[in-house]
Protein backbone atom coordinates (compact mmCIF):
# COMPACT_ATOMS: atom_id res chain seq x y z
CA UNK A 1 0.00 0.00 0.00
CA UNK A 2 1.29 3.62 -1.29
CA UNK A 3 2.16 5.75 1.81
CA UNK A 4 1.66 9.23 -0.65
CA UNK A 5 -2.22 9.51 -0.99
CA UNK A 6 -3.95 11.60 -3.55
CA UNK A 7 -3.91 15.09 -1.51
CA UNK A 8 -7.84 15.11 -1.37
CA UNK A 9 -8.37 11.39 -0.76
CA UNK A 10 -10.54 11.70 2.65
CA UNK A 11 -8.28 9.84 5.06
CA UNK A 12 -11.65 8.34 6.72
CA UNK A 13 -11.59 5.64 3.62
CA UNK A 14 -7.47 4.31 4.58
CA UNK A 15 -7.23 0.82 6.75
CA UNK A 16 -7.58 1.09 10.42
CA UNK A 17 -10.29 3.60 9.80
CA UNK A 18 -12.14 4.17 13.49
CA UNK A 19 -8.47 4.25 15.32
CA UNK A 20 -6.91 6.57 12.80
CA UNK A 21 -10.61 8.98 13.03
CA UNK A 22 -9.87 9.22 17.10
CA UNK A 23 -6.25 10.04 16.43
CA UNK A 24 -7.31 12.64 14.33
CA UNK A 25 -9.64 14.67 15.84
CA UNK A 26 -7.17 15.05 18.89
CA UNK A 27 -5.67 18.80 17.52
CA UNK A 28 -9.67 19.96 16.66
CA UNK A 29 -10.52 19.08 20.22
CA UNK A 30 -7.31 20.74 21.79
CA UNK A 31 -8.09 24.06 19.48
CA UNK A 32 -11.46 24.08 21.15
CA UNK A 33 -10.24 23.74 24.91
CA UNK A 34 -7.60 26.59 24.48
CA UNK A 35 -10.29 28.82 23.32
CA UNK A 36 -12.58 27.47 26.26
CA UNK A 37 -9.27 28.61 28.04
CA UNK A 38 -8.80 31.75 26.41
CA UNK A 39 -12.43 33.29 26.89
CA UNK A 40 -12.49 32.30 30.42
CA UNK A 41 -8.75 33.63 31.01
CA UNK A 42 -9.93 37.53 29.11
CA UNK A 43 -13.47 36.99 31.24
CA UNK A 44 -11.65 37.21 34.56
CA UNK A 45 -9.69 40.42 33.75
CA UNK A 46 -12.77 42.67 32.29
CA UNK A 47 -16.18 43.95 32.56
CA UNK A 48 -19.21 44.11 30.60
CA UNK A 49 -18.75 46.86 28.34
CA UNK A 50 -21.33 49.08 26.19
CA UNK A 51 -22.26 46.42 23.52
CA UNK A 52 -22.05 43.48 25.90
CA UNK A 53 -24.52 45.30 28.26
CA UNK A 54 -27.40 44.92 25.43
CA UNK A 55 -26.69 41.44 25.16
CA UNK A 56 -26.90 40.97 29.06
CA UNK A 57 -30.43 43.57 29.22
CA UNK A 58 -31.97 41.41 26.67
CA UNK A 59 -31.30 37.45 27.37
CA UNK A 60 -31.72 38.19 31.11
CA UNK A 61 -35.39 38.90 30.43
CA UNK A 62 -37.34 37.22 33.41
CA UNK A 63 -40.17 36.20 30.52
CA UNK A 64 -40.24 35.47 27.38
CA UNK A 65 -43.04 38.05 26.46
CA UNK A 66 -40.81 40.89 28.46
CA UNK A 67 -37.76 39.97 25.61
CA UNK A 68 -39.93 39.73 22.74
CA UNK A 69 -40.69 43.44 23.72
CA UNK A 70 -37.77 44.76 24.53
CA UNK A 71 -36.61 43.11 21.53
CA UNK A 72 -38.97 45.06 19.10
CA UNK A 73 -37.74 48.17 20.76
CA UNK A 74 -35.01 50.42 19.57
CA UNK A 75 -32.31 48.38 21.79
CA UNK A 76 -30.63 46.06 19.00
CA UNK A 77 -30.04 46.56 14.78
CA UNK A 78 -30.21 42.72 15.16
CA UNK A 79 -32.02 39.85 14.16
CA UNK A 80 -33.56 37.67 16.83
CA UNK A 81 -32.28 34.02 17.23
CA UNK A 82 -28.64 34.91 19.33
CA UNK A 83 -31.22 36.32 22.31
CA UNK A 84 -33.78 33.25 21.92
CA UNK A 85 -31.05 30.92 22.54
CA UNK A 86 -28.98 33.40 24.54
CA UNK A 87 -32.33 34.01 26.73
CA UNK A 88 -32.37 29.81 27.36
CA UNK A 89 -28.74 29.86 27.95
CA UNK A 90 -29.43 32.17 31.22
CA UNK A 91 -31.85 30.31 32.35
CA UNK A 92 -29.91 27.62 32.44
CA UNK A 93 -26.63 29.09 33.39
CA UNK A 94 -27.16 32.59 34.57
CA UNK A 95 -26.20 36.19 33.28
CA UNK A 96 -22.68 36.31 34.89
CA UNK A 97 -19.94 37.67 32.32
CA UNK A 98 -18.08 34.11 32.24
CA UNK A 99 -21.89 32.63 31.44
CA UNK A 100 -22.61 34.84 28.38
CA UNK A 101 -19.29 35.02 26.99
CA UNK A 102 -18.96 31.18 27.35
CA UNK A 103 -21.78 31.07 24.73
CA UNK A 104 -20.46 32.96 22.79
CA UNK A 105 -17.12 30.95 22.71
CA UNK A 106 -18.79 27.43 22.61
CA UNK A 107 -20.30 29.05 18.78
CA UNK A 108 -16.62 29.52 17.91
CA UNK A 109 -15.66 26.43 19.11
CA UNK A 110 -18.07 24.69 17.45
CA UNK A 111 -17.79 26.47 14.49
CA UNK A 112 -14.21 25.10 14.32
CA UNK A 113 -14.83 21.41 14.61
CA UNK A 114 -17.76 21.76 12.13
CA UNK A 115 -15.41 23.61 9.46
CA UNK A 116 -12.80 21.26 10.53
CA UNK A 117 -14.68 17.96 9.68
CA UNK A 118 -15.60 19.08 6.87
CA UNK A 119 -12.50 20.39 5.49
CA UNK A 120 -11.48 16.50 6.50
CA UNK A 121 -13.94 15.56 3.30
CA UNK A 122 -11.26 16.12 0.97
CA UNK A 123 -7.80 16.94 2.36
CA UNK A 124 -5.16 15.21 5.19
CA UNK A 125 -5.20 15.88 8.45
CA UNK A 126 -2.08 17.74 8.40
CA UNK A 127 -3.37 20.77 5.58
CA UNK A 128 -6.97 20.58 7.96
CA UNK A 129 -4.82 21.24 11.03
CA UNK A 130 -2.86 24.15 9.98
CA UNK A 131 -5.91 25.78 7.68
CA UNK A 132 -8.14 25.54 10.89
CA UNK A 133 -5.52 26.64 13.78
CA UNK A 134 -3.69 29.09 11.26
CA UNK A 135 -6.99 31.00 11.41
CA UNK A 136 -9.34 30.00 14.52
CA UNK A 137 -5.95 30.55 17.07
CA UNK A 138 -4.39 33.73 15.68
CA UNK A 139 -7.08 35.47 14.10
CA UNK A 140 -7.46 39.12 16.35
CA UNK A 141 -11.28 39.38 15.24
CA UNK A 142 -11.89 35.77 16.01
CA UNK A 143 -9.49 35.68 19.46
CA UNK A 144 -11.18 39.02 20.52
CA UNK A 145 -14.80 38.20 19.65
CA UNK A 146 -14.20 34.76 21.38
CA UNK A 147 -14.79 36.49 25.03
CA UNK A 148 -17.52 38.88 24.01
CA UNK A 149 -20.95 38.23 24.78
CA UNK A 150 -22.59 38.90 21.55
CA UNK A 151 -23.09 37.23 18.66
CA UNK A 152 -20.28 36.77 16.63
CA UNK A 153 -19.74 33.10 18.11
CA UNK A 154 -23.01 31.71 16.83
CA UNK A 155 -22.85 33.67 13.59
CA UNK A 156 -19.97 32.09 12.31
CA UNK A 157 -21.36 29.08 13.48
CA UNK A 158 -24.25 29.23 11.36
CA UNK A 159 -22.09 29.81 8.33
CA UNK A 160 -19.63 26.82 8.99
CA UNK A 161 -23.08 24.98 9.16
CA UNK A 162 -24.35 26.45 5.53
CA UNK A 163 -20.26 25.43 4.37
CA UNK A 164 -21.02 21.85 5.60
CA UNK A 165 -24.26 21.08 3.78
CA UNK A 166 -22.82 23.28 1.15
CA UNK A 167 -20.38 20.95 0.61
CA UNK A 168 -22.89 18.09 1.24
CA UNK A 169 -25.24 18.99 -1.48
CA UNK A 170 -21.39 19.21 -4.20
CA UNK A 171 -21.14 15.49 -3.50
CA UNK A 172 -25.01 14.78 -4.81
CA UNK A 173 -26.73 15.27 -8.62
CA UNK A 174 -30.22 15.27 -6.47
CA UNK A 175 -31.40 17.45 -3.32
CA UNK A 176 -33.80 14.69 -1.33
CA UNK A 177 -36.30 16.57 1.02
CA UNK A 178 -34.28 16.00 4.28
CA UNK A 179 -31.43 18.10 2.53
CA UNK A 180 -33.63 20.52 1.12
CA UNK A 181 -35.28 21.55 4.79
CA UNK A 182 -31.61 21.38 6.29
CA UNK A 183 -30.54 24.49 4.12
CA UNK A 184 -33.47 26.15 4.27
CA UNK A 185 -33.02 26.15 8.50
CA UNK A 186 -29.33 26.89 7.89
CA UNK A 187 -30.11 29.77 5.58
CA UNK A 188 -32.83 31.23 8.11
CA UNK A 189 -30.79 30.61 11.12
CA UNK A 190 -28.05 32.37 9.12
CA UNK A 191 -30.15 35.46 8.54
CA UNK A 192 -31.58 35.64 11.65
CA UNK A 193 -28.30 35.93 13.27
CA UNK A 194 -26.80 38.71 11.49
CA UNK A 195 -28.03 41.25 8.75
CA UNK A 196 -25.09 40.67 6.98
CA UNK A 197 -25.69 37.02 7.04
CA UNK A 198 -27.56 37.95 4.07
CA UNK A 199 -24.50 39.06 2.50
CA UNK A 200 -22.98 35.07 2.78
CA UNK A 201 -26.03 33.43 2.23
CA UNK A 202 -25.99 35.13 -1.16
CA UNK A 203 -22.65 34.30 -1.83
CA UNK A 204 -23.10 30.52 -0.94
CA UNK A 205 -26.45 30.68 -3.47
CA UNK A 206 -24.21 31.63 -6.58
CA UNK A 207 -21.63 29.24 -5.92
CA UNK A 208 -24.04 26.75 -5.83
CA UNK A 209 -25.71 28.35 -8.98
CA UNK A 210 -21.63 28.61 -10.72
CA UNK A 211 -20.06 25.24 -9.40
CA UNK A 212 -23.07 23.34 -11.49
CA UNK A 213 -22.83 25.01 -14.40
CA UNK A 214 -19.46 23.88 -14.14
CA UNK A 215 -21.01 20.01 -13.92
CA UNK A 216 -23.49 20.91 -16.35
CA UNK A 217 -26.36 20.44 -13.38
CA UNK A 218 -29.49 22.18 -12.91
CA UNK A 219 -30.91 21.81 -9.17
CA UNK A 220 -33.33 24.37 -9.04
CA UNK A 221 -34.51 22.58 -5.34
CA UNK A 222 -31.38 23.11 -3.97
CA UNK A 223 -31.32 27.03 -5.20
CA UNK A 224 -34.86 27.56 -3.66
CA UNK A 225 -33.56 26.20 -0.21
CA UNK A 226 -31.09 28.89 -0.13
CA UNK A 227 -33.79 31.17 -1.06
CA UNK A 228 -36.52 30.39 1.11
CA UNK A 229 -34.28 30.51 4.24
CA UNK A 230 -33.61 34.12 3.60
CA UNK A 231 -37.47 34.42 2.59
CA UNK A 232 -37.80 34.10 6.25
CA UNK A 233 -36.63 37.61 6.73
CA UNK A 234 -39.78 38.92 6.08
CA UNK A 235 -40.69 38.40 9.52
CA UNK A 236 -38.41 40.33 10.67
CA UNK A 237 -39.14 43.38 8.35
CA UNK A 238 -41.57 45.21 11.16
CA UNK A 239 -39.09 45.13 14.07
CA UNK A 240 -35.90 45.73 11.66
CA UNK A 241 -37.79 49.44 10.95
CA UNK A 242 -38.37 50.09 14.20
CA UNK A 243 -34.79 49.33 15.33
CA UNK A 244 -33.37 50.80 12.09
CA UNK A 245 -34.69 54.32 13.73
CA UNK A 246 -32.08 54.55 16.35
CA UNK A 247 -29.96 55.25 13.46
CA UNK A 248 -31.84 58.06 12.24
CA UNK A 249 -30.91 61.03 11.09
CA UNK A 250 -27.43 59.28 11.32
CA UNK A 251 -25.93 56.28 11.63
CA UNK A 252 -22.01 55.97 13.71
CA UNK A 253 -20.72 54.23 11.18
CA UNK A 254 -18.80 56.23 8.45
CA UNK A 255 -17.83 55.58 5.30
CA UNK A 256 -14.79 53.26 4.54
CA UNK A 257 -11.77 54.71 3.31
CA UNK A 258 -9.59 51.99 1.31
CA UNK A 259 -6.94 51.45 4.13
CA UNK A 260 -10.09 49.64 5.93
CA UNK A 261 -10.33 47.59 3.15
CA UNK A 262 -6.78 46.19 3.29
CA UNK A 263 -7.27 45.95 6.81
CA UNK A 264 -9.80 43.58 6.39
CA UNK A 265 -7.73 41.55 3.67
CA UNK A 266 -5.07 41.26 6.17
CA UNK A 267 -2.53 43.80 3.96
CA UNK A 268 -2.33 46.76 7.31
CA UNK A 269 -3.82 45.03 10.17
CA UNK A 270 -3.60 41.05 10.94
CA UNK A 271 -7.05 40.94 11.07
CA UNK A 272 -7.95 37.44 10.12
CA UNK A 273 -4.80 35.63 10.21
CA UNK A 274 -0.76 35.62 11.47
CA UNK A 275 0.75 37.59 8.59
CA UNK A 276 4.27 36.25 9.40
CA UNK A 277 2.76 32.60 9.62
CA UNK A 278 1.24 32.93 6.51
CA UNK A 279 4.18 34.18 5.10
CA UNK A 280 6.44 31.45 5.85
CA UNK A 281 3.69 28.10 4.94
CA UNK A 282 3.50 30.31 1.40
CA UNK A 283 7.40 30.16 1.10
CA UNK A 284 7.08 26.53 1.71
CA UNK A 285 4.68 25.87 -0.46
CA UNK A 286 6.87 27.58 -3.59
CA UNK A 287 9.51 26.06 -2.54
CA UNK A 288 7.65 22.99 -2.56
CA UNK A 289 6.00 23.19 -5.90
CA UNK A 290 9.25 24.40 -7.50
CA UNK A 291 11.31 21.39 -6.11
CA UNK A 292 8.27 19.17 -7.52
CA UNK A 293 7.29 20.43 -10.99
CA UNK A 294 9.15 17.68 -12.73
CA UNK A 295 7.85 14.69 -10.76
CA UNK A 296 4.65 12.87 -12.21
CA UNK A 297 3.66 11.09 -8.84
CA UNK A 298 3.04 14.55 -7.49
CA UNK A 299 -0.46 16.14 -8.17
CA UNK A 300 -0.25 19.97 -8.10
CA UNK A 301 -3.05 21.17 -10.28
CA UNK A 302 -6.06 21.74 -9.12
CA UNK A 303 -8.39 19.01 -8.90
CA UNK A 304 -12.29 18.76 -9.78
CA UNK A 305 -13.48 17.63 -6.45
CA UNK A 306 -11.74 20.98 -5.27
CA UNK A 307 -13.49 23.57 -7.78
CA UNK A 308 -16.37 24.28 -5.70
CA UNK A 309 -14.13 24.94 -2.27
CA UNK A 310 -12.10 27.09 -4.18
CA UNK A 311 -15.37 29.25 -5.56
CA UNK A 312 -16.67 29.16 -1.58
CA UNK A 313 -13.18 30.68 -0.39
CA UNK A 314 -13.27 33.54 -3.16
CA UNK A 315 -16.82 34.42 -2.54
CA UNK A 316 -16.42 34.59 1.22
CA UNK A 317 -13.36 36.85 0.89
CA UNK A 318 -15.18 38.85 -1.81
CA UNK A 319 -17.73 39.33 0.58
CA UNK A 320 -16.36 42.27 2.36
CA UNK A 321 -15.58 44.00 -1.05
CA UNK A 322 -18.96 44.05 -1.71
CA UNK A 323 -20.36 45.47 1.44
CA UNK A 324 -17.62 48.30 0.89
CA UNK A 325 -18.50 49.61 -2.24
CA UNK A 326 -22.44 49.53 -1.07
CA UNK A 327 -21.00 51.14 1.83
CA UNK A 328 -19.40 53.85 -0.17
CA UNK A 329 -22.41 53.94 -2.56
CA UNK A 330 -25.64 53.38 -0.35
CA UNK A 331 -24.85 53.14 2.91
CA UNK A 332 -22.11 52.67 5.81
CA UNK A 333 -22.41 49.11 7.00
CA UNK A 334 -18.82 48.17 6.94
CA UNK A 335 -17.18 47.33 9.80
CA UNK A 336 -14.59 44.46 10.55
CA UNK A 337 -16.50 41.98 13.36
CA UNK A 338 -19.62 42.12 11.24
CA UNK A 339 -17.56 40.12 8.49
CA UNK A 340 -16.41 37.47 10.77
CA UNK A 341 -17.49 34.37 8.52
CA UNK A 342 -14.84 35.64 6.00
CA UNK A 343 -12.50 33.58 8.26
CA UNK A 344 -14.32 30.57 7.01
CA UNK A 345 -13.21 31.79 3.38
CA UNK A 346 -9.40 32.08 4.64
CA UNK A 347 -9.46 29.22 6.29
CA UNK A 348 -10.47 26.93 3.16
CA UNK A 349 -7.59 28.95 1.14
CA UNK A 350 -5.07 28.40 3.50
CA UNK A 351 -5.85 24.83 3.83
CA UNK A 352 -5.60 23.79 -0.02
CA UNK A 353 -2.25 25.76 -0.18
CA UNK A 354 -0.86 23.97 1.96
CA UNK A 355 -2.82 19.95 0.81
CA UNK A 356 0.22 19.87 -1.84
CA UNK A 357 3.26 19.28 0.51
CA UNK A 358 1.81 17.55 3.80
CA UNK A 359 -0.11 15.26 0.81
CA UNK A 360 3.36 13.53 0.72
CA UNK A 361 3.10 12.31 4.70
CA UNK A 362 1.55 9.40 5.67
CA UNK A 363 -1.41 9.28 8.64
CA UNK A 364 -1.03 9.28 11.83
CA UNK A 365 -1.42 5.67 12.38
CA UNK A 366 0.80 4.40 9.84
CA UNK A 367 3.61 5.96 11.38
CA UNK A 368 2.90 4.90 14.94
CA UNK A 369 2.89 1.07 13.42
CA UNK A 370 6.20 1.52 11.57
CA UNK A 371 8.49 3.90 13.71
CA UNK A 372 12.19 2.98 13.06
CA UNK A 373 12.00 2.23 9.42
CA UNK A 374 14.77 4.31 7.44
CA UNK A 375 12.34 5.33 4.55
CA UNK A 376 9.72 6.66 7.16
CA UNK A 377 12.43 9.30 8.60
CA UNK A 378 11.87 12.17 6.67
CA UNK A 379 8.18 11.73 6.88
CA UNK A 380 8.74 11.45 10.67
CA UNK A 381 10.70 14.37 10.77
CA UNK A 382 8.06 16.46 9.12
CA UNK A 383 5.68 15.42 11.23
CA UNK A 384 7.73 16.49 14.41
CA UNK A 385 7.92 20.03 13.20
CA UNK A 386 4.20 20.00 11.72
CA UNK A 387 3.21 19.41 15.31
CA UNK A 388 5.63 21.64 16.82
CA UNK A 389 3.81 24.54 14.39
CA UNK A 390 0.68 23.23 15.78
CA UNK A 391 1.52 23.29 19.47
CA UNK A 392 2.57 27.12 18.76
CA UNK A 393 -0.56 27.78 17.14
CA UNK A 394 -2.56 25.98 19.98
CA UNK A 395 -0.69 28.40 22.14
CA UNK A 396 -1.78 31.62 20.77
CA UNK A 397 -5.10 31.81 22.68
CA UNK A 398 -3.26 31.32 25.75
CA UNK A 399 -1.23 33.90 25.35
CA UNK A 400 -4.03 36.40 24.07
CA UNK A 401 -5.70 35.15 27.71
CA UNK A 402 -2.70 35.91 29.71
CA UNK A 403 -1.65 39.42 28.12
CA UNK A 404 -5.58 40.52 27.56
CA UNK A 405 -5.37 43.83 29.62
CA UNK A 406 -7.17 44.05 33.04
CA UNK A 407 -10.13 46.54 32.49
CA UNK A 408 -11.28 49.18 35.45
CA UNK A 409 -14.62 48.86 37.25
CA UNK A 410 -16.68 50.96 35.88
CA UNK A 411 -16.76 54.45 37.56
CA UNK A 412 -14.04 53.50 40.34
CA UNK A 413 -12.27 56.35 39.88
CA UNK A 414 -14.62 58.84 39.15
CA UNK A 415 -14.84 61.22 42.60
CA UNK A 416 -11.08 60.04 43.81
CA UNK A 417 -9.76 63.26 43.23
CA UNK A 418 -9.12 65.32 46.44
CA UNK A 419 -11.10 68.14 44.96
CA UNK A 420 -14.47 66.44 44.55
CA UNK A 421 -14.84 65.44 48.24
CA UNK A 422 -17.22 67.99 49.21
CA UNK A 423 -19.47 67.03 45.90
CA UNK A 424 -19.45 63.44 46.05
CA UNK A 425 -22.99 63.30 47.23
CA UNK A 426 -23.98 65.84 44.53
CA UNK A 427 -25.95 63.53 41.57
CA UNK A 428 -23.67 63.41 38.68
CA UNK A 429 -25.08 63.82 35.16
CA UNK A 430 -23.23 61.73 32.60
CA UNK A 431 -23.97 62.84 28.77
CA UNK A 432 -22.31 59.51 27.41
CA UNK A 433 -24.52 56.96 26.90
CA UNK A 434 -22.14 54.25 26.38
CA UNK A 435 -20.13 55.13 29.72
CA UNK A 436 -23.74 56.03 31.69
CA UNK A 437 -25.09 52.04 30.57
CA UNK A 438 -21.90 50.58 32.10
CA UNK A 439 -21.69 52.78 35.44
CA UNK A 440 -25.34 52.28 36.00
CA UNK A 441 -24.54 48.43 36.05
CA UNK A 442 -21.56 48.37 37.96
CA UNK A 443 -21.32 51.45 40.07
CA UNK A 444 -22.27 51.29 44.06
CA UNK A 445 -23.53 54.75 43.33
CA UNK A 446 -25.59 53.74 40.58
CA UNK A 447 -28.35 56.10 41.91
CA UNK A 448 -26.12 59.31 41.78
CA UNK A 449 -25.68 58.82 37.92
CA UNK A 450 -28.09 60.52 35.34
CA UNK A 451 -28.16 60.79 31.83
CA UNK A 452 -30.42 63.39 30.52
CA UNK A 453 -32.64 62.52 27.57
CA UNK A 454 -32.60 66.03 25.74
CA UNK A 455 -32.62 65.99 21.65
CA UNK A 456 -32.20 69.01 20.74
CA UNK A 457 -28.90 69.30 22.18
CA UNK A 458 -28.25 65.43 20.89
CA UNK A 459 -29.34 66.54 16.91
CA UNK A 460 -26.74 69.74 17.34
CA UNK A 461 -24.45 69.11 14.67
CA UNK A 462 -21.47 69.81 16.77
CA UNK A 463 -22.45 66.39 19.05
CA UNK A 464 -20.96 63.83 16.77
CA UNK A 465 -22.73 61.47 14.69
CA UNK A 466 -23.75 58.55 17.89
CA UNK A 467 -25.52 61.33 20.42
CA UNK A 468 -29.01 60.52 18.61
CA UNK A 469 -28.30 56.86 18.50
CA UNK A 470 -27.38 57.40 22.59
CA UNK A 471 -30.74 59.01 23.18
CA UNK A 472 -32.71 56.67 21.65
CA UNK A 473 -30.81 53.88 22.80
CA UNK A 474 -31.63 55.55 26.78
CA UNK A 475 -34.85 55.81 25.94
CA UNK A 476 -35.78 52.20 25.06
CA UNK A 477 -33.77 51.09 28.41
CA UNK A 478 -36.03 53.69 30.32
CA UNK A 479 -39.03 52.03 28.18
CA UNK A 480 -38.07 48.38 28.66
CA UNK A 481 -36.48 48.20 32.17
CA UNK A 482 -38.23 51.29 34.02
CA UNK A 483 -36.89 48.99 37.51
CA UNK A 484 -33.12 49.94 36.29
CA UNK A 485 -33.05 53.00 34.29
CA UNK A 486 -36.17 54.84 35.71
CA UNK A 487 -34.98 57.05 37.88
CA UNK A 488 -31.88 57.58 36.13
CA UNK A 489 -32.79 58.98 32.63
CA UNK A 490 -34.46 61.54 32.56
CA UNK A 491 -35.75 64.22 30.38
CA UNK A 492 -34.09 67.88 30.42
CA UNK A 493 -36.90 69.53 32.36
CA UNK A 494 -37.52 66.59 34.71
CA UNK A 495 -33.25 66.81 36.20
CA UNK A 496 -33.61 70.40 36.17
CA UNK A 497 -36.62 70.27 38.47
CA UNK A 498 -35.73 68.31 40.67
CA UNK A 499 -32.24 69.05 41.38
CA UNK A 500 -30.65 73.00 41.90
CA UNK A 501 -27.06 71.83 42.57
CA UNK A 502 -24.95 68.73 40.29
CA UNK A 503 -22.12 67.98 38.86
CA UNK A 504 -21.60 67.01 35.01
CA UNK A 505 -18.56 64.56 34.01
CA UNK A 506 -17.96 65.67 30.77
CA UNK A 507 -14.91 65.60 27.98
CA UNK A 508 -11.68 66.74 29.02
CA UNK A 509 -12.00 69.55 26.63
CA UNK A 510 -16.13 70.23 27.35
CA UNK A 511 -16.49 72.70 25.23
CA UNK A 512 -15.03 70.78 22.45
CA UNK A 513 -16.95 70.61 18.90
CA UNK A 514 -16.99 67.50 16.95
CA UNK A 515 -16.75 67.60 13.17
CA UNK A 516 -19.97 67.13 11.38
CA UNK A 517 -18.32 64.97 8.87
CA UNK A 518 -15.52 62.11 9.21
CA UNK A 519 -14.51 59.23 7.12
CA UNK A 520 -12.87 56.23 7.66
CA UNK A 521 -13.49 54.40 11.23
CA UNK A 522 -9.63 53.75 11.67
CA UNK A 523 -8.81 57.54 11.75
CA UNK A 524 -7.97 59.71 14.25
CA UNK A 525 -10.46 61.65 14.16
CA UNK A 526 -13.57 58.77 13.79
CA UNK A 527 -13.20 58.16 17.25
CA UNK A 528 -12.29 62.13 18.51
CA UNK A 529 -15.55 62.90 16.51
CA UNK A 530 -17.81 59.98 17.39
CA UNK A 531 -20.00 62.15 20.28
CA UNK A 532 -18.93 65.34 21.49
CA UNK A 533 -22.33 66.24 24.03
CA UNK A 534 -24.05 69.57 23.70
CA UNK A 535 -25.88 69.46 26.93
CA UNK A 536 -23.92 72.05 28.81
CA UNK A 537 -23.71 74.23 26.06
CA UNK A 538 -27.29 74.27 25.04
CA UNK A 539 -29.08 74.20 28.51
CA UNK A 540 -26.54 75.66 31.17
CA UNK A 541 -23.99 78.09 29.59
CA UNK A 542 -25.82 79.88 28.11
CA UNK A 543 -28.60 80.16 31.20
CA UNK A 544 -28.46 82.85 33.49
CA UNK A 545 -30.45 80.68 36.07
CA UNK A 546 -27.01 78.45 36.39
CA UNK A 547 -23.48 78.95 37.14
CA UNK A 548 -21.16 76.49 35.82
CA UNK A 549 -17.74 76.36 37.67
CA UNK A 550 -14.65 73.61 36.59
CA UNK A 551 -13.80 72.01 39.72
CA UNK A 552 -11.56 69.49 38.39
CA UNK A 553 -9.81 68.07 35.15
CA UNK A 554 -8.38 64.88 34.03
CA UNK A 555 -5.39 63.34 36.11
CA UNK A 556 -6.54 59.79 36.94
CA UNK A 557 -10.09 59.97 35.94
CA UNK A 558 -10.87 61.08 32.05
CA UNK A 559 -13.63 63.23 32.97
CA UNK A 560 -13.68 67.17 33.61
CA UNK A 561 -16.16 67.43 36.82
CA UNK A 562 -18.33 70.09 36.36
CA UNK A 563 -20.28 72.06 39.32
CA UNK A 564 -23.55 73.22 38.23
CA UNK A 565 -25.46 75.48 40.59
CA UNK A 566 -29.17 77.26 40.03
CA UNK A 567 -28.64 80.78 40.71
CA UNK A 568 -31.55 82.54 43.27
CA UNK A 569 -32.43 85.53 41.09
CA UNK A 570 -30.39 84.45 37.95
CA UNK A 571 -27.16 86.33 37.55
CA UNK A 572 -24.92 86.58 34.99
CA UNK A 573 -23.38 83.06 34.16
CA UNK A 574 -19.75 82.90 35.53
CA UNK A 575 -17.55 80.60 34.25
CA UNK A 576 -13.92 79.68 35.62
Amino acid sequence: MSLYPNPITSEMQRPDRKRFFTWSYVVPVLAAIVLLASCVMVSAKKYYWNDELFSYYMTSEPTFGRLLTAFHDKLNNTPFLYFLLGWIWDKLFGSAELSLRIFSSLGFCAALLVTWATLKRSYDQWAVNIGVLLIFCTSNIVLAQNAEARMYGLFILTLATGFRLYDHAYQKTRISTNVFWLNVCAHAAIAHTHLHGFFYSVAMLLCFIFTDRLRHLYRPKLYLSVIAGLATLVFYIPTFLVQADAGKPHTWLPAPDVKELFDIYNVTWPLFFSRSLAMGLAVIVVVYIIWNLRKPTIKLRLQEREIHLLLFALSFIAVPLAIWIISLTIKPIFYPRYMIPTALGWTVLITMGVARPTSSLPPTSTVVKRLGEPELLVSYLSMLAIAAFLGFLLYQPIGWGRHSARGERPGLYDMKAAELQPYVDLPRVLPFSTQMLERNFYSPERDKYFYILDWESALSKYSGVFPTQGFKHMQAFRRNFPERFGNNVLTNDEFLARYDRFLVLDEPNYLRKCQPVHFGWNTPDKWVNLECPQWVETRLLNNKKYKVTVISVPKEAWFTHLLVERQPEAPATALQ
